[in-house]
């Protein structure tokens, strides 16, 4: 079972089909059922609730994708860092003990060409967005079993839609990769203790 949960990217807005999102593609060819729980248009505070309310069930990997709309709504504003720093403990400890055994891999935000576009949510840079990149993989270290997870390949001039927020097909597919080698690395490396 792959149980993922996050903003739009993970529910797989921007493919032309819903069955083409990236954590679909990674879970069929990972050959693992697939239960998404990402929400369009969350904030990390919404996905820690959700864990809260509703707590995961066993699962043999987690993906996890948040901080994208928290970034683009609360800009440089160091509530809002904390805020998701905090939400991603609480995330990353209901994924823990909700089965010990399992991966989670959190996916690094890639850029977007405009951040100015859907205002509240205009308030983010690249640098930015590599500040929650980077706060994520702080926090991500604190966790044995959960490793974050770098884009490999990403364009944003070719890989966004015509929204310029959300991955089109070729981004999606560039996700899906990054997402099956990680997980492929994590099995190579339990198989080889």
């Amino acid at each position: 079972m792959l149980t993922a949960y996050g903003h739009s990217w993970v529910f797989g807005t921007g493919a032309r089909r819903h069955s083409e999102g990236f954590v679909q593609l990674a879970a069929r060819q990972l050959g693992h059922r697939l239960d998404n729980q990402a929400e369009s248009g969350s904030l990390s505070t919404q996905t820690a609730r959700l864990v809260v309310a509703r707590p995961p069930g066993p699962a043999d990997v987690y993906v996890l994708m948040t901080g994208f709309n928290d970034a683009r709504l609360h800009g440089t504003a160091p509530a809002g860092r904390r805020q998701y720093e905090d939400s991603l403990e609480i995330v990353l400890h209901a994924l823990q003990k909700a089965d010990p055994r399992a991966v989670t891999l959190a996916i690094e935000q890639p850029h977007v060409q405009d951040y100015s576009g859907h205002p509240p949510y205009d308030q983010a840079t690249d640098a930015i967005v590599d500040e929650y990149n980077a706060s994520l993989r702080t926090t991500v270290a604190r966790f044995p079993s959960a490793r974050a997870v770098v884009v490999d390949g990403w364009d944003a001039a070719t890989m966004l839609a015509d929204d310029n927020v959300h991955p089109n097909d070729r981004g999606h597919a560039v996700l899906a990769r990054s997402l099956v080698r990680a997980m492929t690395a994590v099995v190579r490396k339990d198989d080889a203790r």
